[in-house]
């Protein structure tokens, strides 16, 4: 499926520093491209100053912001999570590697791009859009309570 996204779009890529969003925004740039889509890739290489609200409010006109996961939980990747919804951002969370990041982060943008989910999403009832299993559903908010969930049952 090839995304109708709007003519210089542009993508923001965010995640601690070993998410792998370097090589997803290699492989995002060749798809988009074998596609006839005109998008910019932005990779934030320092995610540190995205916990400012001032940093986060550049990524208020991007047409989508993907939250790059890391393998396992880190201080970074939470504090982005809360960064961006402290700002009252939209983002999708991508999660796997290589292939399957791939995949995931494609899904995120097809569902971005498609007109009904996001009228559904802003209907908030945006798991009726999303067609693939719960660990990949890119829902912000169901995302934040899962990892919520987990970090307190470290405690």
């Amino acid at each position: 499926m090839t995304p109708a996204l709007p003519a210089g779009c542009v993508i923001a890529l965010l995640g601690a520093d070993d998410s792998g969003k370097t090589q997803l925004a290699e492989a995002l740039s060749q798809r988009l491209a074998q596609r006839g889509i005109d998008a910019t890739l932005v990779i934030d290489s320092s995610p540190e100053h995205a916990f400012d609200a001032a940093a986060l409010e550049a990524y208020r006109g991007h047409a989508l912001i993907l939250l790059i996961a890391p393998a396992s939980p880190t201080r970074i990747d939470e504090m982005l999570r809360q960064g961006l919804m402290d700002a009252n951002l939209g983002f999708a969370v991508v999660h796997g590697e290589g292939a399957e990041q791939l995949a995931n982060a494609w899904n995120a943008i097809n569902a971005a791009a498609d007109p009904d989910a996001r009228r559904s999403a802003a209907r908030g009832r945006a798991a009726a859009a999303w067609s693939w299993s719960c660990d990949k559903c890119s829902d912000p908010a169901c995302e934040h309570r899962l990892f919520s969930d987990l970090v307190a049952q470290r405690s």
